[in-house]
């Protein structure tokens, strides 16, 4: 089975790439990362908007029976 890269800008709390259009993403604006790696996707996401000169605030909870991330653009 064949892996690939990660890309810089993806999440990958739980080994598994997951895409975000960072670019489209306004302030106000907030993505659900379904994951268990609850710490790893926080940080991931604010390495992520660091590098874009974005703020954003990450929220471990549980939306739709499913454990994961909230994320918000606040900057």
């Amino acid at each position: 089975m064949a892996t690939r890269a990660v890309k810089i800008d993806e999440l990958y709390p739980d080994g598994i790439p997951i895409s975000v259009d960072w670019d489209a993403w306004e302030v106000g604006m907030s993505v659900f990362v379904p994951c268990t790696g609850l710490n790893k996707a926080g940080k991931h996401a604010r390495a992520i908007a660091k590098r874009k000169g974005y703020e954003v605030v990450a929220r471990s909870c549980i939306e739709g029976g499913y454990l994961g991330v909230r994320i918000w653009r606040t900057a």
